[in-house]
């Protein structure tokens, strides 16, 4: 028997976390998964007693703000001393966690200035962050970024997976600087082969020239409303700037859509313009510069 999907979802009792609680609930209840609580208590002391209050406080609010019919679900409530970054990793393991499901502040709240950490060795299981304006709605679209001179196709195959259920269309998103035509038509041959290799119902692939991802993703999301961003990484730097506070103060249209970062031990930068890849040496497969946008569809 298939074991039953677990969805792992940090909560702190914030009103971001109530509107991840929301969109968890239902997450679960339309893959009929299990949902685990966990609440780190930070440097509280974790008596018997406050442990069984936190306990009560957890299910209170999962009974309170649930949607009807999510009351079904089976729930684990967790709760640990210290704070996230110490116990994500070790929850999700004893729990056999698939996917964790958080509000970004619940999920960066670990994260000092210039701090970036391992993703797989943070959270060890993909990581679903959910804008608290974001409302539950079945993935229609799945918008998946990636470089075509650097795929994993294990990446592929869980974006494939999670569509499934959903009947979501996938959108390949390369997002580039500068090429010339030839090169372009090369790329193109790249995902042409990716989908003969990898069939899906509806998966197709765009091009756009844009040398910044966030700018890309930014421009993408007011023209085209995806349900859903895919990126895989090796670190928290991307999901990190994805919320950014520059990004929140400009309501960027990316910020309407849930951010789903999966791991990825990449072989190229991000995007051309991150910093953060430049400094870490990743070898670039071409020098970016800034241009104009301009998409092509490929079928």
């Amino acid at each position: 028997m298939k074991p039953t999907p677990r969805i792992l979802l940090p909560f702190n009792f914030t009103e971001g976390c109530v509107a991840a609680l929301q969109y968890a609930s239902q997450f679960a209840s339309y893959l009929k998964a299990d949902l685990v609580l966990l609440h780190c208590a930070g440097e509280e002391q974790l008596t018997p007693t406050f442990q069984s209050h936190l306990m009560s406080r957890l299910r209170s609010f999962t009974d309170r703000y649930m949607p009807l019919g999510a009351p079904t679900i089976t729930r684990f409530c967790v709760v640990r001393n210290g704070y996230l970054r110490e116990n994500l990793a070790s929850v999700v393991e004893y729990h056999n966690v698939d996917l964790l499901i958080s509000s970004p502040e619940a999920f960066l709240g670990y994260k000092a200035s210039g701090d970036v950490v391992s993703l797989k060795e943070f959270a060890g299981c993909p990581v679903l962050i959910v804008p608290q304006e974001v409302t539950f709605k079945p993935l229609r679209k799945i918008v998946y970024s990636l470089n075509f001179h650097d795929i994993d196709t294990s990446v592929i195959q869980r974006v494939q997976a999670l569509a499934r259920p959903f009947g979501a269309s996938i959108v390949l998103l390369y997002l580039h600087g500068k090429i010339e035509t030839v090169e372009l038509c090369q790329l193109q041959k790249k995902a042409a082969r990716l989908k003969e290799q990898f069939p899906y119902a509806e998966m197709s692939a765009v091009f756009q020239e844009e040398e910044d991802l966030l700018e890309g993703l930014n421009d993408f999301a007011e023209g085209h409303s995806p349900d859903l961003f895919v990126m895989a990484t090796r670190d928290t730097h991307l999901v990190h700037e994805y919320f950014s506070g520059h990004y929140r103060k400009t309501r960027a249209y990316h910020l309407n859509t849930p951010f789903l970062n999966l791991y990825q031990a990449r072989i190229t930068a991000c995007s051309g313009s991150c910093l953060h890849c430049q400094d870490d040496a990743l070898p670039f497969e071409q020098e970016y510069k800034p241009a104009a946008t301009r998409k092509v569809q490929v079928a």
